[in-house]
């Protein structure tokens, strides 16, 4: 059976190939003045494909796996919270300088609606990182909150479709265009997960997108940002501001994964030390009372009976063992 962990693998090795590519093409087959390749399409075909191989592979191993997940609780996290607030930082910065990058007025008045409506998303980015420092959840009590970045989210990308779609697609703008629709899957379903909307599917879904919105946020990022300190002509149209704030997303994604997995291991763990710490307690007070097992039977199975609710929403019950009155019968007979 597929796992989890196996994406991660496929994380690790997709970005060891991809990245160092892609530092080669900015820093040695850039020209001057154009910021096209010397080699043509060779290096971009090759990331190309190990992007698209590597993404294929982590939807498919997340969504195969077949673990059962415990239901979200609460997670504390410092890295998690500490790159939460970071990133709400780092939106409400890019939006900022994406705004003054504008020139016409028409797009300065779109942008300006989209940075507003960003500063709002960021402002919930940054109460989702307090919540993960404080170790409790906002968003169970208040759903709607959780869905604001995810709005945001839609409206960059319609924003950014209707920027591409004037120019030639180049490799770099359908590079950042599967970065924004990953990251916007992932918000999507952390918001239903914050909100305890079908916690079984959403906390495998986060792991589906989560694990490919960060590696094409980390690819993204490091390159738009290696760009902008050697000032190498760009070819993308995505916004400069926003590429150090994919770096933060990543590393939002990832340390929140790795928080909501180790919260899940120990609640199962905590689950299964209990659930065998009952039945031999309810054992040994039996014992000391001189009960006989007839009379244990009961508390085990009640301690059963919790654990299936609890854990898998079991609706299985039990019925108390009684004699058949027929049984009876026959022997006074």
């Amino acid at each position: 059976m597929m796992k989890i962990k196996n994406a991660w693998i496929v994380f690790a090795v997709t970005l060891l190939i991809t990245l160092p590519l892609r530092l080669y093409q900015i820093c040695f087959l850039s020209e001057e003045g154009t910021g096209f390749y010397t080699d043509g399409i060779r290096t971009t075909a090759m990331i190309s494909f190990v992007l698209a191989v590597g993404a294929a592979l982590m939807l498919i191993m997340s969504a195969m796996d077949r673990r059962s997940r415990a239901p979200y609780s609460p997670i504390r996290s410092i890295p998690a919270a500490v790159f939460g607030i970071l990133t709400g930082v780092g939106v409400i910065v890019g939006c900022v300088i994406s705004l003054f990058g504008i020139e016409s007025l028409q797009s300065q008045l779109a942008y300006t609606a989209l940075t507003v409506l960003g500063v709002f998303a960021a402002i919930v980015l940054i109460l989702a990182g307090s919540n993960f420092a404080a170790g409790k959840n906002t968003f169970e009590k208040q759903p709607l909150l959780a869905l604001v970045p995810s709005v945001w989210g839609c409206a960059c990308l319609v924003a950014m479709f209707i920027r591409f779609v004037a120019v030639v697609n180049v490799a770099e703008n359908i590079y950042d265009t599967f970065t924004v629709i990953f990251i916007l899957l992932f918000l999507f379903h952390q918001a239903k997960l914050l909100a305890r909307i079908d916690d079984e599917k959403s906390g495998k879904m986060i792991y589906m997108f989560g694990i490919p919105a960060a590696l094409m946020a980390l690819l993204t990022g490091i390159t738009g940002t290696v760009e902008q300190i050697i000032h190498v002509t760009r070819q993308g149209l995505f916004p400069s501001g926003f590429y150090p704030a994919n770096i933060l997303f990543a590393l939002y994604i990832l340390f929140f994964l790795a928080a909501v997995s180790k919260n899940s291991v120990v609640r199962v763990s905590a689950d299964i030390q209990e659930f065998a710490r009952d039945p031999a307690q309810t054992a040994e007070s039996g014992t000391e009372e001189g009960e006989t097992e007839e009379e244990n039977a009961e508390p085990i199975q009640e301690s059963c009976l919790e654990y299936l609710t609890r854990t898998y929403g079991s609706d299985i019950c039990f019925f108390n063992h009684t004699s058949s009155p027929f049984l009876k019968r026959i022997e006074k007979s």
